[in-house]
């Protein structure tokens, strides 16, 4: 089933997992909830599923909001998932990228402190609910899916500005309120 952790900084990125959170508007100011210890939220995991194959996963997803945070087209596009590339059209995914998930990212400062990560149904690969914090403080949730496809990690889905009830942590008077998957 699953877990909820509290542990350092370090314990997360070994985990794999720094939470990010959403706030609705008039929430505590960014830098206010950044004190708080960072949470680990884990969906249910089946069998066999090892820590070192989970941070494989993620560190496809932070290299994307990496190379999206630098407004890099070429990487983006080359980290989505050749499948969706080709059902969609190489333009469809261009133009989805240009609208929408890089100048969402143009405003990245770091992530937020906290991550749900769940497994994908259907396929190898997670599902990685985050936060960013923007350059002007602001957290703004953002969900990533990660997937072996082929024998290669690739994104295959990437939703910017989008809160997940029951999925994302969320800062609520003063505290997280993250989903229990007991």
């Amino acid at each position: 089933m699953g877990k909820r952790l509290r542990c350092s900084k370090h314990s997360l990125l070994i985990a794999s997992a720094v939470l990010m959170f959403s706030l609705p508007a008039g929430g505590v100011a960014a830098r206010d909830r950044a004190k708080a210890d960072p949470i680990l939220v884990q969906g249910p995991t089946p069998a066999g599923v090892e820590l070192p194959q989970r941070e494989s996963f993620r560190q496809v997803a932070e290299e994307f909001i990496a190379a999206a945070a630098l407004g890099d087209m070429a990487k983006t596009t080359q980290m989505i998932s050749p499948d969706v590339v080709t059902r969609t059209g190489r333009e469809a995914v261009e133009r989805y990228l240009a609208d929408d998930v890089l100048p969402f990212f143009a405003q990245f400062k770091e992530t937020g402190r906290s991550t749900t990560v769940t497994r994908t149904a259907d396929v190898p690969g997670f599902v990685f609910y985050m936060y960013m914090v923007s350059k002007t403080d602001e957290l703004r949730p953002f969900v990533i899916y990660v997937i072996e496809e082929n024998g290669a990690k690739e994104v295959i889905n990437i939703l910017p500005d989008r809160f997940v009830e029951g999925r994302h942590c969320a800062f609520d008077v003063g505290q997280w309120k993250c989903p229990d998957f007991r």
